[in-house]
């Protein structure tokens, strides 16, 4: 049953990057409520260990939903219980991507407390040790994206550029290895206004992020895209990331999407919010 659990991860954080989050949570509950009667007994320790290991999974993608869906508090309570049987699994790669994870999924949200965050970030670093995987470089490149959403660019693009001297020494056969950084670096990189890089970032992140795929990391990508030239022709960026949001159905709109934009707004000039497309970004994102 365990492995039929941890299988089920697979099918679950593909439906997570595509489908409207109540589709998502739906099937998690389902296979949530068949793992919790075994998670409330006492077990052998090698059985507990991957009971824990694969519940964590379920656990994140869980609370990484409540976030869709606007439901904070029960996306703490989730974070809570993810943290908490990722480290009962003695996995500190685990622990270590369950925190980056949850940084993830909360650090658009206004209402966030970003140096929290940014400790979460560094504890998820820490837990991932200082050998070369893919985990590290995912805890290093989303620790760079927090310092680049609290304005501290200088400090986020040497952090990018820690976790691609990682990626170089991370064995090429390792899965996903290339794909938890290329995001991160168009984040950090158009963020920042290192425009040769972002552009270079954008394009390997697309050949991973598509929107047949990863419908909702394509979206992102663009609109940081978008937001990158938002300082130098905000009617254009405007206009343009209203047609990104447009372009996806209404079911689909998920909060993190609309979040993105609003990075657009925040790099338009004061005296540019005035016109109509800046405008009409701004009611679409305050829904968010």
């Amino acid at each position: 049953m365990i492995d039929d659990w941890a299988a089920a991860y697979a099918f679950h954080i593909r439906s997570y990057v595509i489908d409207p989050p109540e589709v998502v949570l739906a099937g998690l509950t389902r296979e949530w409520a068949e793992m919790a009667p075994h998670l409330a007994q006492r077990q052998p320790d090698d059985v507990g260990r991957d009971l824990a290991h694969a519940a964590a999974k379920h656990a994140y993608l869980i609370a990484g939903t409540a976030v869709q869906l606007h439901d904070a508090r029960l996306a703490d309570r989730w974070w809570r219980t993810a943290r908490d049987l990722a480290d009962q699994s003695g996995d500190a790669l685990l622990s270590a991507y369950t925190r980056t994870w949850e940084v993830t999924n909360r650090v658009s949200e206004p209402r966030e407390n970003l140096s929290d965050l940014l400790t979460l970030a560094r504890d998820a670093r820490r837990c991932a040790g200082r050998r070369p995987t893919p985990t590290l470089m995912y805890a290093t490149t989303v620790e760079a994206e927090v310092l680049a959403f609290m304005g501290r660019h200088d400090a986020a693009v040497d952090m990018i550029r820690q976790a691609e001297t990682t990626f170089e020494h991370i064995p090429s056969g390792d899965p996903h290895r290339e794909e938890l950084l290329r995001f991160d670096q168009s984040c950090v990189y158009s963020l920042a206004g290192e425009h040769e890089a972002a552009e270079e970032a954008q394009r390997a992140a697309l050949r991973f992020y598509r929107p047949d795929t990863h419908l909702y990391s394509a979206v992102q990508l663009k609109l940081y895209r978008a937001a990158m030239h938002a300082r130098t022709d905000p009617d254009e960026a405007s206009k343009e990331a209203l047609s990104i949001i447009n372009d996806v159905p209404p079911e689909k709109r998920i909060k993190r999407v609309r979040l993105t934009a609003r990075h657009v707004l925040d790099a338009v000039p004061e005296r540019a919010r005035k016109l109509p497309a800046a405008r009409e970004l701004q009611a679409l994102t305050a829904r968010a």
